[in-house]
């Protein structure tokens, strides 16, 4: 396959990560009025194991949990679980849109490490779409600027330095690694880490039915996004697909005005139509690619 035609299914790929993680994050924010983060982690990663177990037994992939123990495996899921405690620990400390700002620097990250380890040839129109949609980001969250600890600084900027070494570490993994199983080991990375939340908590409440099909919900959701994640980095150019995890900001947006009313003010609005612009920019040189590899023609 081209490798122009790659990169447009795992932005696809990536793009539909953005848009079911809003809705994991809205049914999550919902147990969270009620629960800790700990128990809420737990909730959902069990409800998450069940249904991979239901999928592995329907599939007959019996064969294939092997995998979910090997080495990059088991990495990647203590990756998953180290991001999880880092970010909702450091939420005890900074606000939900600094938080954001400062995880949307991940694509530079990755841009960065796709130049350094992965040999990719990154230009200045795609570091420029790039920065582009970040200025948009900033517009749309408009963090306040207010006083924050310099420790959940310091655990959400490590939270997203973190979330570049995974989604490297995705690009490298081995063919033969399916990522139904990687998904299945990133579910228990999680839960572990919110085992471990529990254990600081040191409280577990009742659980009101809402809040259980608000978490059995999430937890599909979750499943769903691990795996277009994890599929929108298998042999795609990071540099290309890193840019479209600003589409959750866009995602956030819509279901916002469609559900809640919210309606985006000037500046968001303004910022949206610069992440769209980038986006849409970073599309468009992929399709230009891709019409110059056809008309190349195969090598001789």
């Amino acid at each position: 396959m081209p490798q122009s035609q790659t990169n447009l299914r795992s932005i696809l790929a990536m793009m539909l990560a953005m848009l079911v993680f809003t809705g994991n994050d809205a049914f999550m924010k919902y147990a969270r009025t009620m629960l800790d983060a700990g128990q809420a982690l737990i909730i959902r990663g069990l409800f998450s194991l069940s249904a991979l177990v239901i999928v592995v037994f329907i599939t007959r992939r019996f064969s294939d949990l092997r995998y979910a123990m090997s080495r990059f495996a088991l990495m990647r899921a203590g990756l998953e679980g180290v991001i999880a405690t880092l970010y909702i620990g450091a939420l005890a400390g900074i606000g939900l849109a600094e938080a954001i700002a400062i995880t949307m620097l991940a694509p530079f990250f990755i841009t960065a490490a796709s130049t350094l380890f992965l040999g990719e040839k990154v230009g200045w129109r795609r570091w420029s779409a790039i920065t582009v949609g970040f200025i948009g980001i900033l517009l749309v969250l408009r963090p306040e600027g207010r006083a924050v600890p310099i420790w959940a600084v310091a655990m959400v900027f490590g939270c997203t330095v973190l979330i570049a070494l995974r989604d490297t570490l995705t690009r490298w993994m081995p063919d033969h690694l399916p990522s139904l199983m990687l998904t299945l080991a990133a579910s228990c990375g999680t839960l572990v880490a919110g085992a471990l939340l529990t254990l600081q908590e040191g409280v577990w409440k009742p659980v009101p039915p809402d809040i259980l099909m608000a978490l059995a919900a999430a937890a599909v959701l979750v499943l769903i996004s691990n795996y277009a994640i994890i599929e929108a980095h298998r042999e795609a150019d990071l540099s290309a697909v890193a840019p479209f995890r600003y589409s959750v900001i866009v995602w956030a947006v819509m279901i916002g005005f469609l559900m809640f009313g919210d309606v985006p003010s000037p500046v968001a609005m303004a910022g949206l139509m610069l992440i769209l612009a980038s986006g849409v920019y970073m599309i468009h040189r992929e399709r230009a690619r891709r019409r110059a590899e056809r008309a190349a023609g195969p090598p001789a």
